[in-house]
C-alpha cells in the first residue's frame, strides 16, 4: 500500500514528536503492508510559512537517512498538506507550494467549519497555475457533511478526494463517518490515506483499513484506493478510475 497523507516528519507539527516516534511510525506502517508513506507535515498556505521549508526539507532528509540507518523499507516521500488560506493562490501563481513526491499534484486542506464556495474558489485558483489538487479528508468538512453531493463537481474538475482511514472506521464520529460513505456510495472517492500523527492513536497502521474496504467493497476497488491511485500521485499521473 502506499501512503500519501502522514505526519511522520519528528518535531515539525503536531505528528511524530521525535525521531524515535518517527521510526516507530515507519516500522507499523511497513508492518501493516505500506511500502510508501508521503511526508506531509502540516504547511499553512502564507507567504510567512515559506520561511519553514528549509525545516521541512531539513527534517525529511534527517528522517530518510534514519530509514536507511535502521533499514526500514519504507520509501519516504517529500511533502506537505496545505491549509489553504486568501494568500494560497499567491504562492501557487509563484509555484511556491510544496508538492507531494516533487511532482505536480499538492495536499489541500481547509478549517473544517469553512464554507464551500471558499473551498472551491481556492482550488480552482492553485488549479488554474498548473497544479493538481488532492483535497484531503473532504468528508470531514461540514459543508461536505451536509451535502456529499457537493463534490460531484470536484470530481468533474479533476480534483482527486482522499478519504480518511479512520473517518470510515468510525474515529471521527457519525457525521464524517456517514459522509465517507456517501463519498464511497457516488463513486468519487479516489484513493484512502491513514492521515497518522502518532503510533498510539490515528497510527499508520493500514491493514485494517485494506480488510474494511475489501469487505464493503471489493478487492479491485481496495487495490485502486490503496494502491493504484496513491501510487500515480507521487508519479504526477492522472488517476484511475472506478469503471
Amino acid at each position: 500500500m502506499v501512503d500519501i497523507h502522514c505526519h511522520i516528519l519528528p518535531d515539525f507539527d503536531d505528528g511524530a514528536s521525535n525521531m524515535e516516534e518517527s521510526l516507530e511510525m515507519a516500522r507499523m506502517a511497513y508492518r501493516s503492508g505500506v511500502t510508501d508513506v508521503a511526508a506531509t507535515s502540516h504547511f499553512v498556505g502564507t507567504m510567512e510559512e515559506l520561511n519553514r521549508l528549509p525545516q521541512l526539507r531539513q527534517r525529511f532528509t534527517e528522517l530518510t537517512m534514519a530509514l536507511k540507518r535502521e533499514d526500514i523499507p519504507v520509501r519516504l516521500h517529500p511533502g506537505a498538506e496545505i491549509l489553504c488560506t486568501p494568500q494560497t493562490p499567491e504562492l501557487a501563481q509563484l509555484h511556491k507550494l510544496p508538492t507531494l513526491g516533487n511532482g505536480n499534484y499538492v495536499l489541500a486542506e481547509f478549517y473544517f467549519d469553512e464554507s464551500f464556495d471558499f473551498m472551491d474558489t481556492m482550488l480552482s485558483d492553485i488549479a488554474q497555475q498548473g497544479y493538481r489538487v488532492v483535497v484531503a479528508h473532504p468528508e470531514r468538512y461540514g459543508a461536505i457533511q451536509r451535502d456529499p453531493r457537493l463534490l460531484q463537481r470536484w470530481g468533474r474538475l479533476g480534483y482527486v478526494l482522499q478519504i480518511n482511514k479512520g473517518s470510515v472506521l468510525g474515529s471521527f464520529g457519525s457525521r464524517a463517518e456517514n459522509a465517507a460513505y456517501d463519498i464511497l456510495e457516488l463513486g468519487l472517492a479516489h484513493l484512502f490515506a491513514s492521515d497518522a500523527h502518532s503510533y498510539h492513536q490515528r497510527t499508520p497502521h493500514m491493514s485494517q483499513l485494506r480488510h474494511w474496504v475489501e469487505e464493503h467493497c471489493d478487492q479491485r476497488y481496495a487495490q485502486i484506493l490503496l494502491e493504484r491511485n496513491p501510487r500515480r500521485v507521487l508519479q504526477g499521473r492522472p488517476m484511475v478510475g472506478m469503471d
